[in-house]
């Protein structure tokens, strides 16, 4: 299995190569690349993907000490969710489990 690196430095010649895999909004900000000759600058903006719900969250009625199960397919397996009852964020306990499961 191929070991993967966050940045890649790469020389081509007299090119010079910095390779970002799987960029997230922390890596936004000023690159730069300094040389005995002088410096080049860029700027990185990463922009926030797009999420999709596939599939929502749907009504539930069950009956007391039942078990309640909510589903919701979104389009990125690497986004978390944050559930929330009553606008208030869930806390896993003992009675509330939250999974994540990618496709």
């Amino acid at each position: 299995r191929e070991e993967t690196f966050k940045y890649r430095f790469k020389k081509d010649g007299q090119r010079h190569h910095l390779i970002i895999n799987e960029a997230t909004l922390e890596d936004a900000g000023r690159y730069a690349l300094r040389t005995s000759g002088g410096q080049a600058l860029a700027e990185l903006i990463v922009q926030e993907k797009k999420l999709e719900v596939y599939q929502s969250i749907a009504d539930l009625t069950v009956g007391s000490k039942d078990q309640a199960v909510f589903k919701c397919e979104v389009s990125d397996e690497n986004v978390r969710g944050v559930w929330l009852k009553n606008g208030k964020e869930l806390v896993p306990d003992g009675r509330i489990k939250v999974s994540h499961i990618g496709r």
